[in-house]
């Protein structure tokens, strides 16, 4: 049964005494994600600028400037998201481990969890690509969808044997009936995440530990019901299965 309660008294459980290196790596975190963003910030500036100047510019060399603005940004996009999906399963690596176990855990799992950056390109972009090509139907097909691969990266970072594909279909059925479940688990730290906002993005770095302890928690409930109700095997969970 799925119990948003459970899964975060749990993470502030599994966080006491043991705040310093989900912090610190939240902080290195926050610093790689920000530098990579830093093009996109010119860029905006820089289209700004030309929007001032729009008026006196030819249209073919205008439509151009978009053109490539557009492309570089895709791109640019493309590039965070990978970076921002690699890091994040280097810190699953941590969080996973603390559910395991009370001991404090020691900030070379995040770098062995960085050894894995390859699966965790390619888990992002097949998660990326499938996201986009629902949303080009729509906003909430795409944002179904999100749900449901949600748990993808928490395969990818756990079961280092399976492939990116069958980690995206085990995410599937794991979340199954559960869609709505996981939504409203989501917004329950919109408010938290407000607040972060008013200390311009301090407060994060303490409630990024938190939230992602929660869903690991969740993670592993609904992969245990999917296994108790039959409809996911211990043997899916090696590659040479399912």
């Amino acid at each position: 049964m799925f119990d948003r309660k459970k899964y975060k008294s749990f993470a502030k459980q599994q966080l006491q005494g043991r705040w310093g290196i989900p912090i610190l790596i939240s902080v290195i975190i926050t610093i790689i994600t920000s530098i990579f963003a830093i093009p996109d910030m010119i860029r905006t500036i820089s289209e700004s600028s030309n929007m001032m100047a729009a008026e006196n510019m030819d249209q073919y060399v205008l439509a151009m400037s978009e053109l490539s603005a557009s492309s570089t940004s895709f791109i640019s996009t493309i590039i965070q998201t990978i970076v921002a999906g690699i890091l994040s399963i280097a810190s699953l690596n941590v969080y996973i481990q603390m559910t395991r176990s009370p001991e404090p855990v020691s900030f070379s799992l995040f770098i062995e969890g960085l050894n894995n950056w390859f699966r965790a390109t390619l888990a992002t972009l097949w998660q990326f690509l499938w996201i986009f090509l629902w949303s080009l139907l729509f906003i909430i097909p795409g944002l179904i969808k999100s749900i449901e691969y949600s748990m993808m990266f928490y395969i990818v970072a756990e079961y280092k044997n399976i492939s990116v594909t069958k980690a995206m279909k085990i995410s599937m059925i794991i979340t199954r009936g559960h869609k709505m479940d996981i939504f409203i688990l989501e917004l329950s730290f919109l408010g938290w995440i407000l607040l972060s906002c008013l200390t311009l993005g301090i407060g994060l770095i303490f409630l990024q530990p938190y939230m992602e302890l929660t869903f690991v928690n969740t993670f592993h409930d609904l992969l245990q019901e999917a296994i108790e109700k039959g409809s996911l095997r211990l043997e899916d969970l090696d590659d040479n299965n399912m």
